[in-house]
């Protein structure tokens, strides 16, 4: 028995080299030819240079734009590695061609070769005799299928006075880069009626070849539909308008292309285009748009006095009920729920003591939480509410905690806890022990802890700026909040009888959640910064999957507990380590959004959001995505600004500490300057009560 079971950990290792060498993209020499170069031979302190990325793509596969229109991945500079000081700017992109593939989906990019240059700019002074400059990127080339790659190049050059290298290459894809000239005409505008984006390009002679590819902005985003395609129509006047069908919302600009009587394209951006997602290079920070101006939307938000501790107090508890109902939380409330029909049947004594276990794992968790604020406050730092889920690492972790207890529910492994207290997570009939509910009320608070319910922002974002007693008790009053509910359902057992009576149904039930944790795990994956980390998050839960049928199917030996702990422990090592880590959170352009609104008179409304927020895409969808609340948004001049917090970014944490909230969701309305409406949750009959007060 244990031969084989060492014949299949062989196998499942030989499979995870496998997919280790596909995410390395060391099966892709067929498809693309990857080379560096550089403009020049040496490389001169203070004097910039361009470096070129250079594709060869095999026939019939091409490669995408900056923005791939339908799907697909751009190229993506993952990390550079560069000496310290040294400047790099972000990928220029080459003129696309609008591509159909096989399945009519519309996309911008790129056959046979392309290459993508990226402006450096090495220190006035330097102590080097020479350099080398690599960084490693990541790519996707489709044809029928697609496939990703992954690489990295570097180059050495010698430190004196620049000379030309590699002129005639660079000569031939700067003619294809946009131009930073004034553009033909400035008679563009945008429209979007309903989910169809119109863009109308005048002030062109009639017989001009026109082209327009437009570029979704971080805010709102959105992508071409999927077998639609892109219409142009010509008018009277020679104006252009093209039809984008679009599955989102957009805030737009676009790459404006028109080719002249030789037959030589040239472009020009049309608004900002949204930058090349990436990582900073080391010690060379990418600084966010910068409009000129200083003064911060939220300074008068930061400036209102704070609630009294007894307000806060209040809000807190009432906070914490509310929290139970978010969709932060039901997915693991399910599970509580179904635990204590089990229960229905035992002793009253035994149920009121798992209620107290759980409740005493929820109040763990806040006790925890409460000195983990102060400790970060005693070395200057704040607590970010959500901000594991801008970790890779962190959410990687809470990905296969959630891959884990579906793993459980499905009856692959069992949970047991030793000195007599029999702990199975959700076993049909069985009966929880006490380890078990604590260990649930703990998890279910983690996972609330994606986004703030209502009432809840304001408690902790005051909490984690102040003295410890206030704030164990602003966590205590939330924590009491979302425990009260199974202490009285287990203070008073009889309550039980209303829910449905054991039987072979709560199997089923088990397996339907056990399904549901791993779609919600699933669904996480979609917050992980890259795609190869997705592919190596992917690849460690198969491990911690065959980790666990080990341990569940030979759990009466000794020796599996220790080889599934050996697999999980090597899967991190192997896919995780190195591969999924944080990303150093870029700035991003919201102040200035907010300003250029503003300054034009028109109201700003501010949606603090984040992939990973559940509650965030509830209010999207039910509020912010109607058609009335939209209607609204129109009627009375509303600038929406997305302001993303997926990734951590910096100004927008500065502006949810001056809200003081901690975390996501949070809406701003601003009416003018220093007038503000602020809340932690929407409804469709309070957004247009106050978007109805806007002159």
């Amino acid at each position: 028995m244990i031969h084989r079971i060492l014949l299949v950990a062989l196998l499942w290792l030989g499979l995870a080299s496998a997919l280790h060498a596909q995410k390395e993209g060391k099966d892709l020499p067929d498809l693309t030819e990857r080379t560096l170069y550089a403009d020049t031979a040496a490389i001169e302190p203070g004097k910039p240079f361009t470096l070129g990325f250079h594709f060869k793509i095999a026939d019939t596969w091409h490669a995408y734009w900056r923005f791939p229109g339908g799907v697909g991945i751009p190229f993506t500079i993952t990390k550079w590695n560069l000496p310290k000081g040294w400047q790099v700017e972000e990928p220029e992109f080459p003129l696309p061609q609008m591509l159909i593939d096989g399945n009519m989906a519309t996309l911008y990019g790129y056959e046979h070769e392309v290459m993508f240059t990226v402006k450096v700019t090495p220190p006035e002074k330097t102590p080097l005799a020479s350099a080398t400059i690599g960084a490693k990127f990541e790519w996707q080339v489709c044809t029928d299928i697609c496939v990703p790659g992954e690489a990295e190049l570097a180059l050495t050059l010698p430190i004196g006075k620049a000379a030309p290298a590699n002129a005639a290459l660079f000569a031939k894809w700067a003619e294809q880069m946009p131009r930073t000239d004034e553009p033909p005409t400035k008679d563009v505008t945008f429209d979007m009626p309903k989910k169809e984006l119109r863009v109308r390009i005048g002030g062109l002679p009639a017989e001009t070849k026109t082209e327009f590819f437009v570029i979704p902005t971080p805010k709102l985003g959105g992508g071409i539909a999927f077998q639609k395609s892109v219409t142009v129509e010509s008018s009277a006047d020679g104006a252009k308008l093209f039809k984008y069908p679009w599955d989102d919302e957009l805030g737009w600009s676009g790459l404006l292309v028109i080719t002249d009587p030789e037959g030589k394209r040239k472009g020009w951006y049309i608004g900002d285009p949204p930058p090349v997602k990436g990582p900073d290079a080391a010690s060379a920070p990418v600084e966010s748009a910068d409009d000129g101006e200083t003064w911060d939307p939220f300074d008068e938000l930061a400036k209102a006095e704070p609630e009294g501790l007894l307000s806060l107090l209040l809000k807190g508890f009432l906070g914490g009920l509310l929290l139970n109902l978010m969709p932060c939380v039901l997915p693991v409330i399910s599970l509580k729920i179904f635990g204590f029909m089990q229960q229905a049947g035992e002793a009253k004594d035994r149920i009121f003591k798992l209620g107290l276990a759980y409740c005493g794992g929820v109040f763990a968790f806040f006790g925890a939480l409460a000195v983990i604020v102060l400790g970060l406050a005693s070395v200057n730092q704040s607590l970010g509410w959500g901000a594991q889920f801008s970790n890779p690492l962190g959410l990687t972790v809470m990905i296969a905690i959630m891959f884990g207890f579906g793993l459980s529910l499905l009856g692959v492994f069992e949970v047991t806890l030793g000195g007599g207290a029999s702990t199975k997570l959700s076993e049909a009939a069985g009966k929880e022990g006490i380890g078990g509910a604590f260990m649930h009320g703990f998890f279910t608070t983690l996972l609330g802890t994606s986004c703030t319910a209502p009432l809840v922002g304001p408690v902790i974002g005051i909490a984690v700026n102040e003295p410890g007693p206030k704030v164990f008790a602003l966590f205590a009053a939330i924590a009491t909040g979302l425990a009260l509910p199974y202490f009285l359902l287990t203070w008073k057992p009889a309550w039980m009888r209303f829910l449905p009576k054991p039987g072979m149904w709560m199997v089923r039930m088990k397996q339907i959640f056990g399904f549901a944790m791993l779609g919600f795990a699933v669904w996480l994956l979609n917050s992980l910064p890259t795609s190869p980390m997705v592919v190596a998050v992917g690849a460690f839960l198969l491990a911690l999957s065959f980790a666990a049928w080990i341990y569940g199917t030979y759990h009466d030996a000794r020796w599996p507990l220790p080889l599934a702990l050996v697999l999980v422990v090597g899967a991190w090592m192997y896919f995780i380590q190195g591969t999924v880590q944080p990303l150093k959170g870029k700035a991003s352009n919201l102040l200035v959004d907010i300003r250029r609104g503003l300054n034009a008179n028109r109201p700003v409304f501010v949606d603090f959001t984040a992939d990973w927020c559940q509650n965030c895409k509830f209010f999207e969808a039910t509020v912010l995505n109607t058609e009335p609340i939209q209607a609204a948004f129109k009627a009375k001049n509303v600038l929406f600004v997305k302001a993303d917090y997926t990734a951590g970014a910096p100004d927008i944490k500065a502006a949810l500490v001056k809200c003081r909230r901690a975390g996501v969701p949070l809406y701003v309305l601003f009416r003018k300057r220093g007038d503000a409406w602020i809340a932690d949750g929407l409804t469709q009959s309070g957004l247009l009560a106050e978007l109805n007060k806007l002159p």
